[in-house]
């Protein structure tokens, strides 16, 4: 194991550490949380999946990699993904509070762990594992679909804004005047989106690559939003109006993510192919 890949593995656990604390304290002590009471519901979603879903994940795929599952590598990467998708969030859409420095430490570390363990994957050793019946077309259009979905749905409220000067919903039920959802997704989730697919429909490594770490994350975060929206509802009537999509979305990344996993081969595939030869 090459020393970049070490030290993206110690930064995963000091991550796991500090997402443990961050999650258990926003959790079960009550005065972390400073936001509104819808704010605080979503917080609450998204310390419950990713206490109880995301570390362990992290940590199983951490434990699976030291017996040299490459599958475990891609999900490993995709939780450092979401880890901090997740946190910028926090930092930036969070009220000023206690574990304001904990945020920062975990999109810090997440940030240069993920750069570190890209860095360190191996082109030809991926591309050698990929199985030809990998549906690069369906999942890329799944892909492309999606960020259509939720780009077309900010940048929409974005232009009802330019238009009638009314600041759109999810952005007054924060009680927050920027609009960190809006600007986090445009800027990486579906430009990620798009450049994944794009180069998987070309069966680029970059393309698996990338969609592999992005659906990984986008499996887990449907979740996040689904868990989020049905404590916002019980504790404050209001209703999140595109759960639906959310649910639509996520079964969608569910079969996406499992086709691109199960197309990674545990052996070099010119190998079987050369076996089939003879």
């Amino acid at each position: 194991m090459d020393s970049s890949d070490k030290i993206a593995i110690r930064l995963s656990v000091i991550i796991v550490i500090l997402s443990t604390i961050a999650t258990f304290g926003g959790l079960f002590f009550s005065n972390i949380y400073r936001d509104n009471e819808f704010i605080k519901s979503v917080w609450f979603g998204n310390d419950v999946s990713t206490l109880f879903i995301i570390v362990p994940t992290m940590i199983a795929s951490l434990f699976y990699m030291k017996k040299n599952s490459y599958r475990a590598r891609l999900i490993w990467m995709g939780t450092l993904w979401y880890m901090l998708y997740n946190y910028i969030f926090y930092m930036y859409g969070a009220v000023f509070n206690k574990f304001f420095l904990l945020y920062v430490f975990i999109f810090t570390l997440s940030v240069y762990a993920l750069i570190l363990a890209i860095i360190q994957t191996d082109r030809k050793e991926l591309l050698s594992r990929i199985k030809g019946s990998v549906p690069v077309k369906l999942i890329s259009s799944f892909m492309i679909f999606f960020a259509l979905i939720i780009g077309g749905l900010w940048i929409a409220q974005v232009l009802s804004f330019m238009m009638t000067n009314q600041v759109p919903p999810g952005i007054t039920q924060t009680g927050h005047p920027a609009g960190v959802v809006f600007a986090t997704d445009l800027s990486l989730l579906v430009s990620t989106l798009i450049v994944g697919a794009v180069l998987l429909w070309k069966k680029n490594y970059w393309g698996y690559l990338v969609s592999t770490i992005s659906m990984t994350k986008c499996v887990f975060y449907p979740i996040v939003l689904v868990i989020g929206g049905f404590i916002s509802y019980n504790r404050t009537g209001i209703w999140d109006a595109f759960m639906p999509v959310y649910i639509i979305l996520w079964i969608g990344c569910l079969i996406a993510f499992v086709l691109l996993v199960k197309g990674i081969g545990t052996k070099d595939q010119s190998l079987n192919k050369a076996d089939d030869k003879v």
